[in-house]
């Protein structure tokens, strides 16, 4: 049930320059390189011969991005996949690509300037739609005049009626000529002379003006008129311009289809443009490969490049392990669930890949949780509908159907009727007690693996002092043992002697030390660390086991949930009884079931991947096509 990352070697490569590209290319055929930066040689290799290829590839990618993008068309790969891309050919074409996106560019900046057009006409025929009301020359309720003053805004439409009544004695008049949203779009008009006596007035009311665009001059009938015209000519010339782009494209088509085979091929050796390093027609370069993978990389390498070269490939050194990349392979089965870890983290190369354990104890309290024959089937046979889009989902959701179906027949319990099928163990809710000790049992087992594992992972790295000392190593195991066999004999023997307090303390007394000596601050400080990190430790090992009293409390929720739709239930007629029966159950599978998948999702990370997994590895990135 455990896993670690495929071994890994480094490789080390010495070639002449002229081969370099073959061998990028031949490696990323293979995607089995994990190209690394080598920070030792800068001295003796200082060049790096593959960067103006670089800059080359970049500018043509660009291009073609740009103008791709624009292209209905799929392109295909290149049929030869061992042709060399030569940087003479990369220039030449990032020439070609350039001539063709200045005539591509000017098609579509017209019809982007279009668009922009449109898009102003249309806010100015909304706007409109204010003014429909005046049968009046627009432009007029900008122009100023000596003696009179005319003023367009909104007021709130509570505030209407009150300003009206108040503007009448100031011998201003004022009308409404459109209401939306809370509002009124008025105008008044009055003597320039008593503007200033006004202002008051619409400050109180809350009164806005509005700014009326230089555009909306005439009538507005006939402004509408011209507005939609625009809006015609601005669509036909839109597909125009289309109609030109898409001959332009296709027929620089072929020009396209050759740059993407060019970039294809070329990408490998652009990729290593800070990896690869040379001097004097040397170069040489470094990275992580599969172990399994060496014999073959030799003979690829033997086969393709015209010139000897030097290739070694060693194990990883304790103080590389954090740098090695991981690669993780799995079954189909299992391909999800690596998924679900991912988004925890990647484990290092040296820890422990908990994917296989994951599922099996994911899937397995998602059973104790939901268990429920009628429930599974249809979680299982609803995930079944979902493969063809969410694969994924498939394979959690039937499993994890089956594993409800399972514990269904363990608990006797169908659709919620705990009487139609006899329990293979028993109905949770016929003796609780006993199925909060059994969790209990299961958390405990949970964290003492949790807790091997994490000794596992320290003695692999050389933390032989942490593996045997710290809180998680073997010092944490032991106090964690003694505290259960204490608990043990509290509860069941209503005995706390001598012995069961040596248990505890003894480990207590290791930890504290190894914290006490791993600590450099002054006295006063370092013994609050201490007591701060093994009030932690308690802390800990007690909520982490009884987190676990949630697989039990879910089992019992599961039953309470049905026994309240069935008290519903009963309470209707024949008609209700049953359409409430359906409409709990699919309230129980939606709600709890949702609430259950969470639940064992949090527990596998916070009681068990805290403990144990860090999640900070890399991920293997292979050189590829």
């Amino acid at each position: 049930m455990l896993s670690i990352p495929v071994e890994m070697k480094k490789i080390s490569l010495s070639m002449m320059d002229e081969d370099a590209q073959c061998a990028a290319l031949t490696l990323a055929r293979m995607t089995i390189l994990h190209p690394v930066e080598d920070t030792s040689n800068e001295q003796l290799l200082p060049e790096f011969p593959a960067t103006p290829y670089f800059d080359v590839y970049q500018s043509l990618a660009s291009r073609f991005t740009k103008i791709s993008d624009l292209a209905s068309e799929k392109f295909t790969q290149p049929d030869d996949l061992t042709q060399l891309v030569t940087l003479e050919q990369l220039q030449e074409m990032d020439g070609q690509l350039k001539v063709l996106w200045s005539l591509v560019s000017v098609v579509e900046e017209k019809k982007r300037q279009q668009h922009e057009k449109m898009q102003v006409t249309r806010q100015l025929v909304k706007s409109l739609q204010k003014f429909d009301a005046l049968d009046l020359d627009l432009s007029r309720l900008t122009r100023t005049s000596r003696f009179l003053n005319i003023m367009v805004g909104t007021v709130p439409s509570a505030n209407f009626s009150r300003l009206e009544k108040a503007l009448s004695l100031a011998e201003f008049m004022i009308r409404s000529f459109y209401t939306g949203e809370g509002v009124q779009h008025v105008v008044m008009i009055g003597s320039s002379q008593q503007q200033t006596d006004v202002h008051e007035l619409l400050k109180s009311a809350d009164f806005r003006e509005l700014v009326i665009p230089e555009e909306l001059s005439g009538n507005p009938a006939q402004l509408r008129l011209d507005l939609n015209n625009q809006l015609e000519e601005s669509k036909n010339e839109i597909i125009k311009l289309d109609k030109k782009l898409s001959d332009l494209l296709l027929d620089i088509s072929p020009a396209l289809q050759k740059t993407n085979e060019l970039l294809i091929l070329a990408k490998p050796y652009a990729s290593l443009a800070t990896v690869l390093k040379g001097h004097g027609g040397l170069v040489f370069m470094q990275g992580w490969v599969p172990a399994d993978g060496e014999q073959e990389i030799k003979k690829q390498l033997h086969n393709n490049l015209q010139f000897p070269f030097h290739i070694q490939l060693t194990n990883p050194q304790n103080k590389e392990l954090e740098s090695v990349p991981s690669l993780l392979r799995h079954s189909w089965i299992f391909k999800p669930f690596q998924s679900l870890v991912s988004n925890f983290g990647i484990p290092n190369y040296a820890e422990v890949d908990p994917t296989v354990l994951f599922s099996f104890s994911y899937i397995l309290m998602f059973g104790m949780m939901f268990g429920d024959i009628g429930h599974g089937a249809v979680i299982a046979s609803g995930s079944l509908l979902l493969w063809k889009r969410f694969p994924s989902v498939t394979i959690i959701g039937v499993l994890a159907g089956l594993s409800s179906i399972g514990f269904g027949f363990v608990y006797g319990s169908l659709f919620g009727y705990e009487h139609i099928i006899t329990p293979l163990w028993m109905s949770p809710m016929h003796d609780p007690v006993q199925v909060l000790l059994l969790a209990l049992v299961w958390g405990a087992f949970f964290l003492l693996v949790s807790n091997l594992l994490a000794i596992r992972n320290y003695l692999v790295v050389g933390l032989t002092q942490q593996a045997l000392y710290s809180g998680k190593g073997v010092a944490g195991l032991l106090f964690y043992l003694a505290a259960l066999y204490s608990g043990y004999q509290l509860m069941a023997n209503d005995h706390f002697g001598l012995f069961e307090t040596l248990c505890l303390l003894i480990p207590m007394a290791v930890i504290m030390r190894y914290q006490w000596l791993q600590s450099r601050a002054g006295l006063f400080e370092k013994t609050l660390v201490v007591l701060i990190e093994m009030l932690e430790q308690v802390i800990s090992s007690v909520s982490g086991t009884l987190s676990f009293l949630r697989v039990a409390a879910f089992s019992l929720n599961h039953i309470a949930l049905a026994a309240a739709v069935f008290s519903i239930a009963a309470m209707m007629g024949p008609t209700g009884h049953w359409i409430t029966i359906l409409l709990g159950n699919i309230f129980i599978i939606v709600l709890e079931g949702a609430i259950v998948a969470i639940q064992c999702l949090r527990l596998e990370y916070y009681e068990g991947f805290s403990r144990f997994f860090s999640g900070k590895g890399k991920a293997f990135e292979p050189l590829k096509l």
